[in-house]
């Protein structure tokens, strides 16, 4: 795999169309579209700016010395921006990255989904772009390569999230119970051990405004008694 390859790689798993990378970077679309094409090579001080964006090493950047796995981005817990290594705090919200991980969920899709109403929203969250999804997100993802993703279960579709974040997300498909949030404290774990470990919201509830006033009354009412039998 040449740079060209290396670069194009890093910007898709980070999310960022050529235009957006430019953005970022303070270039124009078309020169992005030229280092992808090995027309040009990008300055060191691009490079080195697109190794923090994209969270991979210089090694692997510059020299592919690392696996291509590798070189998926890091992503802030609390909201999904790209950090690296050298970051003690999320650039964008500020949370600490050094303190022990929050409790993290992933959201499985567990069983084929055929609606065309939840292609349509998968589309959109991986759209929006809030949620960084575990599958390739090309550049011009469509409503069709949701419907196909959908129907290919048991699959993960997101990871790292909060509990709250799941349950957004879960919530805004017509069919949530093709959907499955799973503890995923590690963000590696296999499917099958992710189904074997499902988010089970606990049932307990505390007692109503009404049972508390009346268990207050049945105890005035037995100390009363008690009171007349001594």
């Amino acid at each position: 795999m040449e740079l060209k390859e290396r670069i194009a790689l890093a910007r898709k798993q980070a999310g960022l169309s050529q235009e957006q990378l430019g953005e970022k970077l303070g270039v124009s679309q078309q020169a992005v579209s030229k280092w992808e094409s090995g027309q040009n090579n990008p300055d060191v001080a691009y490079l080195a700016e697109m190794c923090r964006l994209f969270g991979v090493s210089s090694d692997w950047l510059l020299l592919g010395k690392e696996t291509e796995q590798a070189s998926a981005p890091a992503r802030c817990p609390d909201c999904q921006a790209i950090v690296t290594g050298l970051d003690n705090f999320c650039p964008n919200c500020g949370c600490s990255l050094r303190s022990p991980p929050k409790e993290q969920y992933a959201l499985v899709l567990r069983s084929i989904i055929a609606d065309p109403v939840d292609s349509n929203v998968l589309y959109r969250i991986c759209k929006e772009g809030t949620y960084c999804p575990t599958f390739p997100l090309p550049e011009d993802f469509s409503s069709d390569d949701a419907h196909r993703i959908l129907g290919n279960a048991p699959r993960v579709l997101f990871r790292g999230l909060t509990l709250d974040q799941a349950r957004a997300i879960e919530g805004r498909f017509f069919h949530p119970n093709d959907l499955l949030i799973c503890f995923d404290p590690t963000g590696d774990a296999p499917i099958p051990r992710l189904m074997d470990q499902p988010y089970k919201p606990s049932n307990k509830q505390g007692m109503s405004f009404g049972a508390t006033v009346g268990a207050v009354i049945l105890g005035v009412i037995c100390a009363l008694l008690l009171l007349s039998i001594l």
